[in-house]
């Protein structure tokens, strides 16, 4: 295939660029044979993917004359990840030249890059790479840093009283580049060299133009910035402070920050899976309550449909906590959300023209930890619905009161009153079901204990159970 036919196609197909960007790199690979010729090395053209990765693509390639090609297979169409290739992804992102920087094949082999800007009206379009085997590579000639004395400052950080010359500068953790006013690095501290090193620049940076192994564009005029960059897998914050001396024009200090990104992303991603997982669940619990409500209509039964619709009404206790956990976008729940969730599933499958029920609320609004959530659901799921089948029989109207309130240290006391006709807690509440929830709930799930008290005007329960986990 034509190699400008090439271009336009990958152009099209993996990038952002348009018309006379395209014609910008159909020209620019026309020089691509005489700079392998040139340097006797591989030449690339790789333009940046716009997916938003960082990667790139090969869309040419020249291969050398006189020394062996690093490359057994034509790579033009495939990636290069910003992991891999760290010094095509700095190019891309400063816009500035990339010289002497490790990197890996598509084959898995260590070669040396040095990256230069293809420009188009002030944007980068693309990026000219000269690649050479790691054995081949001899920093010599016009490639040799210019020497600058950097003892004057090195003596301003060395301060010992041993004889092992302990340089105060090399103590810090942080990297530590002193640039003059001519844009050339005439100090960098151990921790610099070491950063530079791992990022896989090969010569040492003193004595370079800073702008050729910047981490981050200097921003002319502040007298201090700070700015977080990415380099193939490492994080930095680069921090550069205007010093304005005679010999010094500014400082640039590099702090690694990877392990803190590393972090972050981990967190992030156990965050997802969380929520995932609450939605799933959720889900399958609607589903099943949605299979039971169609067994419900099938039977004529009454009381097996009253059965059916209880079983329903603890599902959905159970479903709401893990919807509330989604909408909340955190690992704990409102108990007063919790409460309204369940009253209105009350209402919703109880509610009955010829009675009207009142369900009030009061007290703090505590955060319930999400190992605790499903069984207080629950519990306030049986508590409620005991009350509207069985305490208001023959009423016209009810009233349920709930308060939730600090107990002793960190517990909770959560009390729940209806002004029912109450019932015989000591012959009822042993073989009926909704009561063997509660108690099993409270004892293993909450660690908590109950108090039950019943009669005529009534029935008041305490529930208290400590508000951490164990």
């Amino acid at each position: 295939m034509n190699i400008n036919v090439t271009i336009d196609k990958l152009c099209r197909e993996y990038t952002d660029l348009v018309d006379e960007e395209i014609e910008e790199i159909q020209a620019s690979a026309r020089v691509l044979p005489a700079m392998a010729r040139l340097f006797d090395a591989d030449a690339f053209i790789d333009c940046q993917i716009n997916d938003g990765t960082g990667d790139s693509i090969v869309v040419a390639e020249a291969k050398p004359v006189d020394n062996e090609s690093s490359y057994r297979r034509p790579v033009v169409g495939l990636v290069a990840t910003k992991e891999k290739e760290p010094a095509v992804y700095r190019t891309f992102n400063l816009s500035v030249n990339t010289k002497f920087m490790k990197a890996i094949t598509q084959e898995d082999v260590m070669v040396v890059q040095t990256v230069e800007p293809i420009m188009h009206k002030n944007r980068i379009i693309g990026v000219f790479i000269i690649e050479q085997r790691m054995e081949r590579v001899v920093i010599k000639g016009g490639s040799e840093p210019e020497i600058i004395d950097g003892s004057a400052f090195e003596n301003v950080f060395t301060e010992s009283d041993s004889n092992d010359d302990l340089n105060v500068a090399d103590t810090i953790e942080e990297g530590l580049l002193f640039i003059n006013h001519d844009n050339k690095v005439v100090f960098r501290n151990k921790v610099a060299a070491n950063i530079y090193s791992r990022l896989g620049f090969v010569e040492d940076i003193t004595g370079q133009d800073y702008e050729r192994i910047s981490l981050a564009k200097r921003i002319e005029g502040e007298l201090a910035n700070v700015q977080e960059v990415r380099v193939g897998s490492y994080y930095f914050s680069v921090k550069m402070i205007t010093i304005n001396r005679q010999d010094v024009n500014y400082i640039v200090i590099i702090s690694d920050i990877t392990s803190e990104k590393l972090q972050e992303k981990e967190l992030i991603l156990k965050s997802v899976a969380f929520k995932e997982m609450h939605h799933r669940v959720k889900n399958n619990l609607q589903t099943i309550a949605s299979l039971i409500r169609l067994q419900q209509n099938r039977t004529t039964n009454e009381e097996t449909k009253r059965d059916l619709a209880d079983t329903i009404t603890r599902i959905l206790a159970i479903s709401s906590t893990h919807e509330m956990l989604l909408a909340n976008d955190m690992e704990t729940i409102k108990l007063n959300d919790m409460i309204n969730t369940i009253k209105d599933n009350m209402l919703k499958y109880y509610g009955n023209d010829d009675f009207k029920l009142t369900i009030e609320n009061y007290g703090g609004d505590f955060d319930i930890p999400f190992e605790k959530a499903s069984a207080l659901a629950l519990i306030l799921n049986e508590l409620m619905q005991n009350s509207i089948k069985y305490a208001f029989v023959g009423k016209k109207k009810g009233k349920i009161v709930l308060m939730a309130i600090d107990g002793l240290g960190d517990d909770i006391k959560l009390i729940f009153e209806d002004n029912g006709c109450g019932f015989d807690a000591q012959t009822t509440t042993g073989g009926n079901m909704g009561w063997t929830i509660i108690n099993s709930m409270v004892n293993e799930k909450l660690n908590g204990h109950v108090k039950l008290k019943s009669g005529d005007n009534g029935t008041r329960v305490e529930i208290v159970f400590p508000s951490k986990p164990l």
